[in-house]
C-alpha cells in the first residue's frame, strides 16, 4: 500500500496537525507542500480531491479527504493501535475533544487567519488593534478552559487530538503575539508542557511558527 499523500503548506496549523497526528500514531506520509500564491490548490486535479481548495488535503490510496479535524479523526480511527488520542467508546471524552477541535477552528485559527491572510496575500502592512485584542481574548478563553480542566492536558491526563490541533494555532499565535505570563500562566505552562512531551513538537510546531513570524515581520517591514 502506498503512503498517504498529504497536500499542505509548511506553515499552516491545519497541515501541521495532520503531520503531528501521523507521527503520534506511527504512519508515514508522502508530504507534498503546495504554493498557494501560485494557486496550486486551484488546479483541476486538486479541485477534484477538494472542491473547497483548502489545505490540508489527503489522498489515502484513492480516497481524498479534507479539513484537518476530519482527517486526524480518520487517521486515528483507521490506523492508530489504540484509541488514546480519540476514545471510541467514551462518548463524553470524545465530545469534549470535539468541542476543543471546534474551538481551534472557530476561534484560534479563525483569528490567526483573520490577521495573517491580509498580510501574507493582500499586501496589508498594518494590523488593526482590534484583531490583536481578539487574540488575547482567545487566550482568556483557553486560560479558563485549562483552569476548569485541572489536568495537564485539555481533556484528561494524556495528549489527545484536542491538544494536537490546538497546539498548532496556539504556538503560532504565541510566536506572533506572546501571551503575558502574569495573565495567562496556565496557557504558557501548557505550551511548555507540550513542547516537552509531544513528539516532533519542535520541528513541526515551534520551528514553523517561527517561520510564520519571520514572514509576518518581513511583510510588515519590521526586518
Amino acid at each position: 500500500m502506498a503512503p498517504i499523500v498529504l497536500y499542505s503548506t509548511r506553515r499552516t496549523p491545519a497541515g501541521r496537525a495532520v503531520e503531528l497526528t501521523a507521527k503520534m500514531i506511527g504512519i508515514k506520509l508522502d508530504v507534498q507542500y503546495i504554493d498557494l500564491a501560485k494557486k496550486e490548490n486551484m488546479t483541476e486535479e486538486y479541485l477534484k480531491m477538494n472542491p473547497m481548495h483548502t489545505v490540508p488535503t489527503v489522498n489515502d490510496n484513492g480516497v481524498p479527504l479534507y479539513d484537518s479535524h476530519a482527517i486526524i479523526i480518520y487517521l486515528v480511527q483507521k490506523y492508530a493501535k489504540d484509541d488514546t488520542l480519540y476514545p471510541a467508546k467514551d462518548l463524553v471524552k470524545q465530545a469534549n475533544i470535539n468541542a476543543l477541535l471546534h474551538f481551534e477552528s472557530g476561534v484560534l485559527f479563525a483569528r490567526l487567519r483573520w490577521i495573517l491572510e491580509p498580510v501574507f496575500y493582500w499586501g496589508q502592512t498594518e494590523v488593526p488593534q482590534e484583531k490583536i485584542d481578539s487574540v488575547h481574548k482567545a487566550y482568556d478563553l483557553l486560560e479558563a478552559t485549562l483552569k476548569t480542566s485541572g489536568t495537564d492536558y485539555l481533556v484528561g491526563g494524556t495528549i489527545t487530538l484536542a491538544d494536537i490541533s490546538v497546539s498548532t494555532s496556539l504556538c503560532t499565535l504565541n510566536a506572533l503575539f506572546p501571551a503575558d505570563a502574569s495573565k495567562y500562566p496556565l496557557v504558557l505552562a501548557y505550551l511548555k508542557r507540550l513542547e516537552q512531551t509531544m513528539p516532533h513538537y519542535q520541528e513541526i510546531n515551534t520551528d514553523r511558527a517561527n517561520e510564520a513570524l519571520q514572514l509576518y515581520n518581513q511583510k510588515l517591514g519590521k526586518v
